[in-house]
């Protein structure tokens, strides 16, 4: 079967390139596209608190966002400073069709301290929850302190003010993590290599593979939701598995074609090996996240579909994109050399680097084990006291506006909150 593949992919190989340009320039396009079709909720339906908020939603129509939570500081009695329910009105008019909740609006102590001194608005902004915050922060912060009686301090907290005062939910783009990735790999491929021309071949292939499954994904978002997570996913695993299953590839192919010296022959018995581990290799990768849909959680269940896709299209690519790369590469694959070739060659024998390595290993078998035993448990170590659960409080920054003193300090006196009237 192989190596019947390999004769077909050579006899067709400008169709085989052409198939690959047309699928990586649909890529380029699907990838600009998909961000409005990605799914981002992470909730679970059945669940207390999920079907909770959907009756808030349908009772209320908003609440699906986590609260903005406005603090107000006075030095006399905070339920005698009107101005204050102005002012909660403004920063909810930031976010049209929030909904509130305040000692003005409802009369419940609830919302004030127990000294009288400092009360509290809770703002629920409308919309879905997005991966980032998308209920403007900052222009809330600054219609709050605008609005802000005299004489009156204000401050807004909450789950997304607080994550706005550490540095923001944000992070790098896809393809800012893409190409730090890609950096490592060359550098990963250049020492396993030493030659620029082999380096080239991984990259194309991942390049391709990481686009196609983009557009993959995006045909299947029109079928299903697909949680926002297989974004990086695509990204970061599309890039390891394809770089991978060429490397397999290439290292079989330099070494028929040591042998041998024909391309042709060289390469249709590495398709023949190297591609049967390639296939193997990729279907247990594309199992083992497809069986993510047995769980019960939606998004975990589109990450195991959209995941799948990703070693299935680095299969495919390496299978045929590859080889033709090779073919056309030929003996020039050991050109163009960076690093020595007494450490990487094509066949080093019983003179390379890694020949010698795997001697000192297999002669001492049980040093090499104790050490990797205590390289394993060193890393343990900090591993048990991983909390994976959400933030305390005491951990989060004691400054900022979402977090000031003064707020910690009117939540220490305020132990348990009145009954309400």
């Amino acid at each position: 079967m192989f190596e019947r593949l390999a004769h077909l992919v050579i006899r067709r190989r400008r169709w085989v390139v052409a198939a690959w340009i047309l699928l990586f320039v649909l890529g380029l396009f699907t990838t600009s596209k998909i961000g409005d079709r990605w799914f981002e909720s992470f909730s679970i339906p059945g669940y207390s608190a999920y079907e909770a908020n959907q009756r808030t939603l349908k009772t209320f129509g908003s609440g699906e966002q986590a609260p903005l939570v406005a603090v107000f500081r006075s030095n006399g009695d905070v339920t005698q400073e009107r101005g204050i329910a102005q002012a909660i009105i403004a920063v909810a008019a930031v976010n049209p069709g929030s909904r509130t909740a305040s000692y003005f609006s409802t009369g419940s102590n609830a919302y004030v301290s127990k000294d009288g001194h400092t009360t509290f608005a809770t703002i629920y902004p409308p919309g879905t929850p997005g991966f980032n915050s998308n209920v403007h922060i900052k222009q809330v912060r600054a219609a709050l302190q605008a609005n802000a009686p005299p004489g009156i301090t204000a401050h807004l907290t909450g789950r997304d003010p607080l994550q706005e005062d550490i540095g923001g939910s944000g992070g790098p783009s896809v393809l800012v993590e893409v190409l730090f990735g890609g950096l490592g790999a060359v550098l990963v491929l250049l020492f396993v290599f030493g030659t620029l021309t082999a380096v080239i071949i991984p990259l194309v292939t991942a390049a391709a593979s990481i686009l196609t499954t983009f557009s993959a994904v995006f045909a299947l978002t029109y079928v299903t939701d697909v949680s926002i997570v297989v974004e990086f996913l695509v990204a970061l695993v599309g890039l390891g598995v394809a770089v991978d299953y060429s490397l397999l590839m290439i290292f079989r192919f330099r070494e028929e074609l040591h042998h041998r010296g024909n391309v042709e022959e060289a390469l249709v018995e590495t398709m023949t090996h190297a591609g049967r581990s390639v296939v193997v290799s990729g279907s247990t990768v594309a199992i083992g996240l497809l069986s993510m849909v047995l769980l019960p959680l939606p998004f975990i269940r589109s990450i195991g579909i959209g995941g799948m896709l990703i070693p299935a299209v680095a299969v495919l690519s390496t299978l045929t994109l590859t080889p033709v790369l090779l073919y056309w590469m030929g003996d020039r694959i050991d050109k163009l050399r960076v690093i020595p070739k007494r450490i990487v060659s094509a066949d080093p024998g019983e003179k390379g680097f890694w020949h010698r390595w795997a001697g000192y290993v297999v002669k001492r078998p049980g040093r090499i084990a104790l050490a990797g035993l205590a390289l394993v448990i060193l890393l343990l170590i900090p591993a048990f006291k991983i909390n994976p659960s959400e933030a305390e409080a005491k951990n989060l920054p004691g400054s900022g506006d979402a977090f000031p003193r003064s707020l910690s300090r009117a939540a220490s006196r305020q132990r348990r909150w009145p009954r309400s009237r």
